[in-house]
């Protein structure tokens, strides 16, 4: 079970726009489709997107030539990234799952993509490691022999340099890389707020009050944010 009280289950659950107000702001040089292109080409294919949220990666994706569906635990965040595809004039599926159970064949998908999902695991469970294991087991059985699996998280957000943020991200990134054979790439994803003020707000409402003192206290309307993007071929 998810502990109930969380701040990001509670966020996801209650504040799915405020949720996507942030990440609009987000990859301001848009630098991640570039990388994702060069890992694999997306165009024709047919994409899995877990932990989906509010649809940062199908808005992405939006003008590329793929079939997409979209997966999230929370109905709110679906509820928001259907909101934010009628803006747009598109529509994709959206399916309420648990990443770790998904009610879809084996091999329906060419590519399959976690973002910013399976490392909240660390904080959410003792055995973190068990958890992502059977997520990631599940993102294996649904990708098609010769697909890619991309496993999206946070190398640190207000950070100049790439790193993980904390130890146990630290051990997750180590696992991936060194247990399962991910290979990993950084990009830079900053944020630009658009002023120094909803920085702080939006910062503050997501990641804490000590990062929106720092925000303040630096004067940025841009605030640096890093993003691993781990990529393992399906054999």
């Amino acid at each position: 079970m998810l502990p109930p009280n969380d701040h990001f289950i509670q966020i996801y659950k209650t504040r799915a726009a405020a949720y996507h107000a942030l990440i609009a702001t987000e990859d301001a040089d848009g630098n991640l489709l570039p990388a994702l292109q060069a890992i694999t080409p997306l165009a024709g294919k047919r994409v899995l997107d877990l932990g989906s949220g509010s649809g940062r990666i199908p808005l992405l994706l939006k003008d590329l030539d793929c079939e997409i569906m979209a997966v999230d635990l929370h109905h709110a965040m679906l509820r928001e990234q259907a909101k934010q595809a009628r803006a747009i004039g598109r529509g994709w599926p959206l399916l309420q799952a648990d990443l770790r159970r998904l009610p879809l064949a084996g091999g329906w998908a060419d590519v399959v993509i976690a973002g910013w999902a399976i490392g909240h695991f660390t904080d959410w469970y003792a055995d973190w490691k068990a958890e992502a294991g059977r997520a990631l087991a599940e993102m294996q059985r649904v990708t098609q022999p010769g697909g890619a699996l991309l496993i999206l998280e946070t190398l640190g957000t207000g950070a100049l340099e790439p790193a993980a943020p904390n130890a146990a991200l630290a051990a997750y990134y180590q696992w991936l890389e060194g247990e399962l054979g991910f290979r990993p790439t950084v990009v830079a994803t900053d944020y630009d707020f658009g002023s120094v003020q909803r920085a702080a707000e939006l910062c503050g409402f997501f990641f804490g009050e000590e990062l929106a003192a720092r925000v303040r206290a630096n004067g940025w309307q841009r605030v640096p944010e890093w993003t691993g993007l781990w990529t393992y071929s399906r054999h």
